[in-house]
C-alpha cells in the first residue's frame, strides 16, 4: 500500500517543483538576463581560465615528446566544446531578451536540448582524448582524472 502512495507523491512533488521553478523564473526572468557587457566579461574570464587550466593540465601530466603529439587534438576538442557552450549561452540570452518567459514545458525541452548537445561535445572530447590517455603511464593516468575534473563549468563570476 505504501509503495502505491509513494510514486504519486514523488510525481506530485516533482511537478510542483517544476511549476514553482517556472513561477519563480517568470517573476525574476527580466532580472536574470545579463547585459552584453556582463556576458563579454564572463566570456573573457572563462577564456583566461580555460587557457590557464589547459596549460596547467599539460604541465601537470609531464608529457614526453610522443605523448605531446596527441595533446593538440585533445586541447582542440576541449576548446571547441567550450566555444559551443559559450555560443549556446549567447543564443539563450538573445532568446531571453526577445521573448516572453518560456513555459515549464519549454524549459524542460530546452534542458533536454542542452543535455543532448553537451553529451555530443563530451563524446568528441572523449574520442579526441583517447589516444592521449592511452599513451599515458599509469602514474599519469592517475593524475589525469583529477586534472580533468576541474573543467566543470562555473556559473558565478
Amino acid at each position: 500500500m505504501r509503495k502505491r502512495l509513494i510514486a504519486p507523491l514523488v510525481i506530485a512533488c516533482l511537478a510542483g517543483s517544476f511549476m514553482a521553478q517556472g513561477a519563480l523564473a517568470a517573476s525574476s526572468y527580466e532580472k536574470s538576463v545579463p547585459s552584453a557587457a556582463e556576458i563579454q566579461k564572463i566570456q573573457h574570464r572563462q577564456s583566461v581560465l580555460l587557457d590557464a587550466h589547459l596549460a596547467s593540465m599539460k604541465a601537470g601530466l609531464k608529457l614526453n615528446d610522443d605523448q605531446a603529439k596527441n595533446w593538440p587534438a585533445f586541447e582542440a576538442a576541449i576548446r571547441d566544446a567550450a566555444k559551443a557552450r559559450a555560443d549556446r549561452w549567447l543564443q539563450a540570452r538573445e532568446r531571453m531578451g526577445n521573448a516572453a518567459p518560456p513555459t515549464t514545458l519549454d524549459r524542460i525541452s530546452m534542458m533536454a536540448d542542452h543535455l543532448e548537445k553537451n553529451a555530443a561535445e563530451l563524446r568528441k572530447v572523449a574520442d579526441a582524448g583517447k589516444p592521449l590517455y592511452d599513451s599515458l603511464s599509469d602514474a599519469q593516468k592517475k593524475d589525469f582524472g583529477p586534472l580533468m575534473r576541474n573543467f566543470k563549468p562555473r556559473q558565478k563570476l
